[in-house]
């Protein structure tokens, strides 16, 4: 419910997040790669003594999507009015700057390559950026490009355009009519743009298509059924029985559609769901990285999914590789020594590598927290909550209701983790509690880093208990004192202060 963002303003988180465009390049590298951007910049004119210029740069985190849209990046400029930011980068993308909080516009960086800027300042000390080597977006540009995203945005999810739809369309014909339909709300918007050059055009074009595309074709058959029920409870079927057709591999024929061949487009929220979307689809049947020396797991990838992409080649490999690998982060299974030495010797860009220790290196911490899977009260549902607490009596009760598929959850855990560890020792325990809108396999995966008491409850159960706490989003939480009073209680998560200062007043 509460993602946690830059200090930059509202208006360039936006964009950030719905128009982030990610420019083709083909990168000439230096002979020992870095996988690094050099980003650059000089004051220019007379410096004013005594004041103080940060620089923030913001990049696009195309690994960790909507739990961290970006990464941040920060300096300030040296008393000769210069700045040098060294930025590891997956591959070429636009990254944000500010100054002093100040959005500036967008630059172009890519790994191995210097990008430079001048700074000034105008008579009315507003801070002026001139691009010297590389490429920009202005603030103009974003917001055009953004207005546009959101229109569509806007479009894609009204329930009334896509009405041509129907329950019993076979796969073929749903991939077909989303594919058409798509093209043709683009070419009508863009069409009638005439103030966007060309290739901000096709960029945006891209950004829309993977927008569309994500979040429809890779869910046929929960899209047809989600179309069964409306239509049956509108009483426009009579169908007692409904069953979705399996898509085959050519379904996905669409994935040539991405231009994967070519370095990444759209923003990190999308790119990031499209490898997870592959990689546990079942009808594409990705196998498991485990052991195997990774030029045979990708020899085995590719047989499927070269048809699909129009490659056997190219950066859409590097990422499948390393988010097959998180995938076993996830269950909590470190590199081995023979998988550090696959992943150091095929990834060209150190950055990669890179990534991959430090999630290994968090997987080993994290396996060695202390989590306990406990049974459900077996008491009517009006008196669970009750009986859970009761459990713990003489200690404060953290409980936080959450979701596997909930990202703000999953972030707030990640940020309450060094108050977790303050309290260790102390009269309190954090108690975690899910239902079964969250996968119980994946529940079971997802809980064995998260050091706590934890509990799976019934559809009914949890139903019961959204209602009666009136919560309207999660993550959720609840916090009682040793008499299991119930002392604070909060949608969303308030923040670690927060936590920590009604945790400790219980105390």
């Amino acid at each position: 419910m509460i993602i946690k963002t830059n200090t930059m303003n509202y208006f360039f988180r936006n964009a950030l997040i719905f128009s982030w465009v990610i420019m083709t390049l083909t990168c000439s590298h230096s002979k020992v790669p870095t996988g690094k951007a050099t980003f650059t910049g000089k004051f220019s004119g007379s410096f004013p003594v005594g004041q103080i210029f940060t620089i923030k740069v913001a990049v696009p985190n195309l690994v960790l999507g909507e739990l961290q849209q970006f990464d941040e990046y920060e300096t300030q400029l040296e008393p000769n009015g210069s700045f040098s930011l060294s930025i590891p980068l997956f591959t070429s993308v636009y990254a944000m700057l500010s100054i002093n909080e100040e959005a500036q516009g967008a630059f172009f960086l890519s790994p191995d390559k210097e990008t430079k800027i001048e700074l000034s300042l105008n008579k009315m000390d507003t801070m002026q950026v001139k691009i010297i080597e590389g490429k920009e977006l202005t603030p103009e540009d974003i917001d055009k490009t953004n207005r546009l995203f959101m229109f569509f945005f806007q479009k894609v999810n009204d329930p009334n355009s896509l009405s041509g739809l129907r329950y019993d369309m076979s796969p073929e014909e749903y991939r077909d009519y989303i594919l058409n339909w798509t093209q043709e709300q683009i070419s009508s918007l863009l069409d009638r743009t005439d103030n966007l050059p060309e290739n901000q055009k096709q960029l945006l074009s891209k950004v829309m298509k993977q927008h569309t595309y994500i979040g429809y074709l890779f869910n046929y058959e929960n899209q047809v059924h989600f179309l069964y029920e409306k239509q049956r409870s509108n009483k426009e079927i009579n169908d007692p029985v409904f069953t979705p057709k399996k898509p085959d591999k050519s379904y996905y024929s669409f994935l040539r559609f991405f231009d994967l061949d070519n370095p990444p487009f759209g923003n990190a929220i999308y790119y990031s769901k499209m490898y997870q979307y592959i990689l546990a689809d079942s009808i594409l049947n990705i196998p498991r990285i485990d052991n195997q020396p990774l030029a045979d797991w990708l020899k085995e990838v590719k047989t499927t999914m070269s048809p699909l992409i129009g490659s056997d080649n190219g950066l859409f490999y590097d990422f499948l590789a390393l988010h097959a690998y998180r995938k076993q982060f996830e269950e909590l299974k470190p590199l081995s020594e023979k998988q550090k030495e696959e992943i150091n010797t095929y990834f060209k860009n150190p950055t990669f590598a890179e990534f991959l220790f430090k999630e290994n290196d968090k997987t080993i911490k994290q396996s060695k927290l202390s989590s306990s899977v406990k049974e459900t009260p077996k008491v009517e549902k009006e008196k669970l909550m009750e009986a859970i607490v009761s459990q713990y009596k003489g200690k404060v009760v953290v409980v936080d209701f959450w979701a596997t598929w909930c990202g703000p959850c999953m972030e707030a855990m990640n940020e309450i983790k060094p108050l977790k560890e303050e309290l260790q020792g102390k009269n309190v325990v954090f108690v975690y509690i899910a239902e079964t809108s969250s996968p119980i396999e994946l529940w079971k995966r997802k809980i064995l880093g998260i050091d706590g008491e934890h509990y799976y409850l019934t559809e009914e159960e949890g139903r019961y208990i959204q209602d009666y706490f009136k919560f309207t989003g999660i993550p959720s939480y609840l916090i009682y004192d040793s008499e299991g009073i119930l002392k604070f209680q909060n949608v969303g998560f308030p923040g670690v202060e927060e936590m920590r200062k009604m945790i400790e007043k219980q105390l």
